[in-house]
């Protein structure tokens, strides 16, 4: 078969490549097929398990409520916000619906078209440095972190790497049979890859490199390369909507690049923080690799190197630059860490004719990279969530809001909410142009108070859930969504901001009321200064371990119209009588109670953690009102257990046993 390209030489204006022969077996060729299919296998096996668990990430929900959108009739652009390259949810789609529409399912969707790159980076990297090269780089991208974490996302980049990367391989066997169908490939698989992400532009560049060094009409056939290419992407961008496509891809970018301030130093720590969990030895490898391909057969290489070399530059001055866009950084490195290790196995096995001193070098950082593979290891197993380092921010509370929703609203209903993830778990679609509620837009100016004050108009929701500060802080907004919506729950945790679920003023609030209170199982009817009342409470858990949380949901209801702003004090006591937790909530969380009129209530979910140090044993959780006006806590004027002529200023609600 074919092997490296050891060298190339000019004649009359033309690249000869100077290819040796290297005879292989049918064992050899049946070895390299198992062992490229076991990698396939474990790739996908790693990508497969547990995809369901809470990340509580704004972009998949994003991708995950424009899919349902999607699945109702709406189309991306034209009706749905979509700020990534207009062919990402089509390519999606059909993926999630045949996974079962679920989260599980988009996270299914990206993690196949992940292994595209996975596979594009085998086939770019046997054509460098062998079979052997080609499964030590796939091995590479396979245990790389980075790479499998946002697999494992709904997210976009690497979907928008399979194409890109594959274009690359495409103009390799161009530059080895100058046949121009290759060519023509490796320019629409690039247009692909920039309508999935445009993010992937750097791999244009190796793609032109190899142009020219195929000599002959090098010019022209560039332009033939840009021509397919702008003509893939103008095509589709026309049949997707190019005004959307232009206002939401990229004046949004140019808007969001405007606004952020760049710093080098900044992308740098990003991508030192997204990057690290690689440990820095395949880096050395990469690098040493580049070295290799350069000295050894510096026309295989170069464009190679360029093209690890222009994805760092472009990360460093991507704006606004976050972790995930650092998986982009990851096959380049893989496939020039393989080649430099592919060559040192040629020349051990007779296949390489010479060997540099940056190959040799090589086994210093495998040596590294060897050692600390554990701790890469401990990274994988945490993203396939098989380790207790599971990333689950507030699970109980996302769970319950979740099936607040649920409760709320009809399968056909619209929620307006600045956290789509939530209300896409909850199988509830948003109103179209809000799928996308990301700060960033918002910073912009893409989108505004007055905008979301329209949608909201547009696609009347009876439910809103304001998860994070992102709608909120727009006065013209707040002025309207404060008309037309009361707080019907809210979570408070101790240093965090609260999150609401409203229901809209006009609804029927009696039926809400009854669907927010059906699990709470115990009756309390203990009355505080004679104004607020505790109705239900309950209790999530009853028993945990040390350093455990749970959360203690209370109905609360004005028994006359209040003129006091007060506040609700949870505390948990042990049986010594210290307070090991408390915290002091506002029943609105923002706002004050003294405006409530007779009858109004209000949910409210508090999250009690138990700390690591507390001994085993039972722990009392304590309920008392805080008079904010007399900056006293109130009186229990009404409870049916109470002793007579006894003054009670809390109220004990449950047990809470610690093991």
């Amino acid at each position: 078969m074919k092997g490296l390209l050891e060298g190339d030489t000019l004649s009359a204006g033309t690249v000869v490549l100077r290819e040796r022969t290297m005879p292989r077996t049918f064992t050899a060729y049946a070895t390299e097929l198992g062992i490229a299919v076991g990698m396939i296998l474990i790739a996908v096996l790693m990508r497969g398990i547990n995809l369901s668990g809470y990340s509580g990430d704004l972009d998949e929900g994003i991708r995950g409520i424009q899919l349902l959108l999607m699945r109702a009739g709406y189309r991306p652009f034209q009706d749905i916000y979509a700020s990534q390259g207009p062919l990402l949810l089509d390519l999606l789609y059909p993926l999630y619906v045949v996974f079962g529409g679920t989260l599980a399912a988009v996270r299914l969707a990206v993690g196949t078209y992940s292994l595209v790159g996975l596979v594009g980076v085998y086939l770019v990297s046997r054509q460098v440095a062998g079979p052997v090269g080609a499964a030590v780089a796939s091995l590479f991208l396979i245990l790389s972190p980075t790479y499998l974490r946002n697999s494992r996302q709904a997210l976009a980049e690497t979907v928008a790497l399979g194409p890109a990367i594959l274009a690359i391989w495409a103009a390799i066997v161009y530059q080895r049979n100058g046949r121009r169908t290759w060519l023509v490939a490796a320019s629409v698989l690039l247009g692909i890859s920039l309508l999935i992400k445009p993010i992937t532009i750097a791999a244009a560049l190796p793609i032109g490199i190899i142009v020219l060094l195929r000599g002959g009409q090098a010019l022209r056939r560039l332009l033939v390369v840009g021509a397919v290419v702008a003509g893939v992407v103008i095509g589709v961008s026309l049949v997707t909507g190019l005004a959307g496509v232009l206002d939401q891809v990229v004046e949004y970018r140019l808007r969001s690049r405007d606004l952020q301030n760049w710093q080098l130093a900044e992308n740098w720590s990003v991508l030192r923080g997204a990057l690290g969990r690689d440990q820095i030895a395949i880096f050395g490898i990469g690098v040493l690799g580049s070295l290799a391909l350069l000295a050894l057969s510096p026309r295989a290489g170069l464009p190679l190197v360029m093209w690890g070399a222009a994805t760092s530059a472009l990360l460093l001055f991507y704006t606004p630059l976050f972790p995930k866009h650092a998986a982009i950084m990851m096959p380049p490195v893989a496939i020039l860490a393989g080649a430099g290790l592919g060559r040192v196995w040629q020349y051990l096995h007779g296949q390489a004719q010479r060997l540099s001193g940056a190959h040799l070098g090589l086994l210093i950082p495998l040596a590294w990279y060897v050692w600390t593979l554990p701790g890469l290891l401990g990274w994988d197993l945490r993203f396939m969530n098989l380790t207790q380092g599971n990333e689950l921010p507030r699970f109980s509370d996302a769970a319950d809001a979740v099936r607040s929703i649920t409760a709320l609203s009809e399968t056909s209903d619209f929620v307006l909410t600045d956290h789509p993830y939530l209300a896409f778990l909850a199988q509830r679609l948003v109103p179209p142009p809000l799928a996308d509620p990301s700060k960033t837009r918002i910073r912009s100016r893409e989108l505004t108070g007055e905008e979301i004050a329209a949608v909201g108009e547009a696609y009347p929701s009876k439910v809103a859930v304001l998860w994070s500060e992102r709608f909120r802080p727009l006065r013209s907004f707040r002025l309207w969504f404060d008309e037309r919506y009361q707080v019907a729950k809210i979570y408070g945790k101790k240093g965090d901001s609260p999150r609401y679920i409203y229901i809209r003023r006009d609804a029927d609030l009696d039926r809400a009321r009854l669907a927010l209170t059906a699990g709470l199982e115990r009756r309390s009817g203990a009355e505080f200064a004679g104004e607020l009342r505790l109705g239900g409470y309950g209790l999530e858990m009853s028993h945990l371990p040390p350093g455990g949380t749970t959360a203690l949901t209370m109905e609360w209801e004005a028994i006359k119209s209040l003129s006091i702003d007060y506040h609700v004090i949870i505390s948990l006591v042990g049986s010594d009588g210290g307070v090991w937790d408390d915290e002091e909530l506002s029943l609105l969380g923002r706002g004050d109670t003294g405006a409530w009129a007779a009858g109004r209530w209000v949910v409210q979910v508090s999250t009690i953690s138990v700390p690591p140090q507390a001994p085993p044993g039972e722990y009392q959780i304590f309920v008392s009102v805080y008079d904010t006006k007399n900056r006293r806590q109130a009186p229990v004027t009404y409870r049916p257990s109470a002793a007579p002529g006894v003054i009670e200023r809390e109220v004990p609600v449950a047990t809470l046993d610690v093991r």
